[in-house]
């Protein structure tokens, strides 16, 4: 742990922008010698990379506090909260059972954490009314911060952070690995997911398989059906993440990689799972334009990639072929690929979206979808 007196902390300013436009985290704590404070930031990769930037300043400050441990933002995407912004929180609760645990939200009126966010905050048997949440410049005359426990692309969990996770993490069910395999799927997901993964629930349910959508129940829920699998199949995507509220998993993790050379958090699952395989099941991604004009991939649909798909599989034992009607698929496929596209043209915000998804399009010879 670190302490520093007289820190300012600012609500959220700017939150999940893509680093070549800006921070992809501004406000939180004016940490002196901002730059240089690399332990008190927040990182990704295996040498700590500082991603976020230093709040701008106010001259405003309405509120004052005595002490608190800087946490993080409070993020409205699920797997940002864990991956990103709550890496703090179990070790942050258990320096004592006292101080409150700071976290930054918008000062826009009515803003209020996610519901997941305060799952997250029970998962780890906290008091809520230690909760801090700063929507306007809070100055602090002590504010102690720890080290992110894990880092995205590259910081893995330690054996001791583990240790603690298991201790803490609720008991597995009375069932537990009493289900063969499991696939996660993001069929229900509008945007970031494959193309035809509707398909995938039908295929895989017809295997044996149980389907599971992990948006229709709570945190808790979620994190007791992963215990009782032997192997969990993800569709990659924020699921992934909430492995990382739990310990050492006795479990084989496969993930069916949505975009090319993805490896979603690799080095915080393989500390934890019995093995972690990742199958390239994607040609490519059909996506859009922000609205400054840069490619938006993770908000596109993924083409699969046939031939690695069935090869992916049948490496860890699972033979989909039986259930898989090719071409049923890939009527189901066109079909969403169609209404991905519609619904990204009607709500364009920039004038070059209907040249980047043909564009798209052509490169993965589907220019028959071309709108």
């Amino acid at each position: 742990m670190k302490s520093f007196r007289n820190i300012v902390v600012y609500p959220s300013q700017e939150l999940l922008r893509h680093l070549s436009g800006g921070a992809f985290f501004r406000g939180g704590p004016d940490w002196p010698f901002f730059r240089t404070q690399i332990y008190a930031r927040h990182c990704w990769k295996l040498l700590p990379r500082p991603v976020d930037s230093r709040p701008y300043p106010s001259d405003h400050l309405v509120e004052t506090a005595d002490r608190g441990v800087w946490c993080g933002p409070v993020s409205n995407h699920f797997g940002h909260m864990i991956a990103d912004f709550g890496m703090r929180i179990m070790a942050s609760s258990q320096l004592d059972m006292a101080t409150p645990l700071v976290f930054s939200l918008w000062d826009t009126a009515g803003a209020e954490p996610p519901p997941f966010f305060w799952q997250i905050i029970d998962h780890f048997a906290i008091d809520r009314r230690r909760i801090m949440l700063v929507r306007r410049p809070t100055g602090f005359r002590r504010l102690d911060v720890v080290p992110q426990a894990e880092r995205r692309f590259g910081g893995g969990p330690s054996r001791r952070h583990l240790e603690a996770m298991d201790a803490i993490a609720s008991p597995a069910p009375p069932g537990d690995g009493d289900i063969a395999c499991a696939f996660v799927s993001r069929a229900r997901w509008p945007m970031g997911r494959f193309a035809g993964e509707s398909y995938f629930d039908q295929a895989f349910a017809a295997a044996g398989m149980a389907v599971f959508h992990p948006e229709k129940v709570d945190l808790q829920t979620q994190l007791q059906f992963y215990r009782r699998a032997r192997r969990l199949i993800f569709s990659e995507g924020s699921a992934v993440h909430a492995l990382q509220l739990m310990g050492h998993i006795d479990a084989e993790i496969v993930v069916l990689a949505r975009r090319p050379r993805s490896h979603m958090a690799a080095a915080s699952l393989r500390p934890r799972a019995r093995s972690v395989r990742y199958i390239q099941a994607s040609r490519g991604v059909i996506y859009g334009l922000t609205a400054s004009g840069r490619p938006q991939e993770p908000s596109g649909v993924s083409v699969l990639h046939e031939s690695s798909f069935i090869a992916g599989l049948r490496s860890i034992g699972v033979d989909i072929t039986p259930y898989w009607d090719w071409q049923r698929y890939n009527e189901r496929r066109d079909v969403e690929i169609a209404a991905w596209t519609a619904h990204r043209l009607v709500s364009q915000k920039h004038p070059g979206e209907r040249a980047m998804i043909a564009n798209r399009l052509k490169a993965l010879s589907l220019q028959h979808l071309t709108p």
